[in-house]
This record gives structure tokens, sequence and C-alpha cells, in this order.
């Protein structure tokens, strides 16, 4: 992905606080915001999927959405327990919405990107707290980001905004 078609969230060294990240994302991929129609269960699973999405710079495109599943279980304080998020009902609607074209056609940078993020999330300093902090919404994204060892999934964004 070229660097000049990054979200800011997607920089490494982005100057935005993680509530900034998390405004751009949803106005840059509206299908993301969920209403209150969701459990409480739900609710909560994709507000920290969501995080996930912002912090470790992704999209919702299907690569990207590997890299957050990878990111989750590896580079978050969740664990395996992260899968029951992803069995939730609500989630098994999102994934009946793929159609398989779409899922070959991107085989190849999901394959690149799985070992990639497992590599990049096991050289972490600290994992991601799952659950966030309220006040970490006012934190700036690098300061995040360098404090748990956070590289982001894109390879351009890593060079200094």
């Amino acid at each position: 992905m070229p660097h000049s078609s990054l979200l800011h969230y997607q920089h490494q060294h982005s100057t935005q606080t993680l509530q900034q990240g998390l405004d751009e994302y949803f106005a840059a991929h509206p299908s993301s915001l969920r209403g209150g129609d969701l459990s409480a269960e739900a609710q909560l699973f994709f507000r920290c999927h969501d995080t996930v999405h912002v912090l470790y710079s992704c999209s919702t495109s299907l690569p990207d959405e590997a890299v957050v599943k990878i990111a989750s279980l590896r580079g978050t304080t969740e664990g395996l327990a992260v899968l029951k998020g992803y069995a939730l009902h609500e989630s098994r609607a999102i994934y009946g919405q793929l159609h398989a074209t779409d899922v070959l056609r991107n085989l190849g940078a999901t394959l690149w990107a799985v070992p990639r993020t497992w590599w990049r999330c096991s050289r972490q300093t600290l994992r991601w707290p799952w659950t966030s902090p309220p006040e970490y919404l006012d934190m700036p994204l690098a300061a995040l980001r360098a404090r748990y060892g956070i590289r982001v999934s894109h390879v351009d964004s890593t060079a200094d905004d």
C-alpha cells in the first residue's frame, strides 16, 4: 500500500490519540459502526476488536482482518479467549457475507500477513490489554505503540510522518 494512501492512524508515529484514531477508522469504514442491537458481549468484543484495528493500523480488507485476528490472539492479553468473540452469532453473521472469490483473491496477501504479524507480536515488549483502560483513549497512538512495542501492519507506515 503506498504511503500516501494510508490514513493518519495507520502511521507508526501517528500523533493522533487513540480516540482520534478510532474516529478516523469509523469515518473511513462506517459499516464498522455497530448499533445498540448487539448483545453486551458483542459490543465489548467489537469495541476491543476495533481498537486493535487502529493500534495495528488495519483497514477492513481481508488481509488486514487476518492481521487483527492474529494480533488479538498473540499481541493482546486476551490470547486464545478472543476466539469466543469470533464465535458470537454477530461475528458469524459477518463471515456469512464473505464470498469465496474474495477470500481466494486475498489469499496470497493473507498468507504473508499471518506469519509476519505473529512474529511482530512475539517481539512486543508487553501485550496490549484487551479491555484497555479508558484513559488510553486520550493518549497518542505513537506513545501507546512505543510502550507496548507494537509495529503497525503496513510496511510503508513505519517511516516518520
